[in-house]
């Protein structure tokens, strides 16, 4: 079940509240979704400390990726247009965060990250769809992800989001789905 949350203020200018949401997990708990901000920039530089080598290999291909300042702007700081980010929270606790970046004309990279204790409960299915309302609504027409081949677990969420077309190259395997309308039960 997705609830949007309520507007609040002190965020940048262009902010897009409409892709705020509560969402009941499988498990019965509740993760919030929203826009990343600038001001999450400390927290994402702890998580990414923090987080464990096989989800930082898995999602970055990179075992020992450290954040700079630098990317840390760039990550945090975005135009909500062409580069969209989303993060997930529990009980103020970062859980989760899934963005799009472009890739070419119409063509857009996605990439979810969720903490091991998080996964399997329907919080990957949930930003992705929020994921795919924005990008339909700014011109996007395909997804395309890039994950290593041996994440089944990913592979596996992917191919539920109707994404396809599987290539492996150096084991790097790549999946496009094809946008075409707003996912099933996703509110806006």
């Amino acid at each position: 079940m997705i609830t949007p949350l309520q507007p609040h203020s002190g965020l940048p200018a262009g902010y897009p509240y409409d892709y705020e949401r509560q969402v009941t997990l499988c498990d019965g708990r509740v993760a919030h979704i929203r826009p990343v901000v600038p001001g999450d920039a400390p927290l994402l530089a702890h998580e990414a400390s923090a987080a464990d080598t096989d989800t930082l290999y898995q999602r970055f291909f990179n075992a020992a990726m450290r954040l700079d300042r630098k990317r840390l702007r760039y990550l945090t700081e975005l135009d909500y247009e062409t580069r969209f980010a989303i993060a997930a929270f529990h009980n103020g606790e970062g859980i989760a965060i899934a963005r799009f970046e472009p890739a070419g004309k119409g063509l857009a990279e996605v990439a979810v990250a969720v903490k091991p204790e998080w996964r399997s409960l329907g919080l990957a299915t949930a930003m992705f769809d929020v994921l795919e309302i924005a990008g339909l609504e700014r011109g996007i027409e395909e997804f395309e992800a890039l994950y290593l081949s041996d994440n089944h677990a990913i592979e596996r969420v992917l191919l539920k989001r109707g994404f396809g077309g599987t290539t492996v190259e150096s084991g790097v395997a790549r999946v496009v789905k094809r946008l075409g309308r707003r996912p099933a039960g996703a509110a806006r």
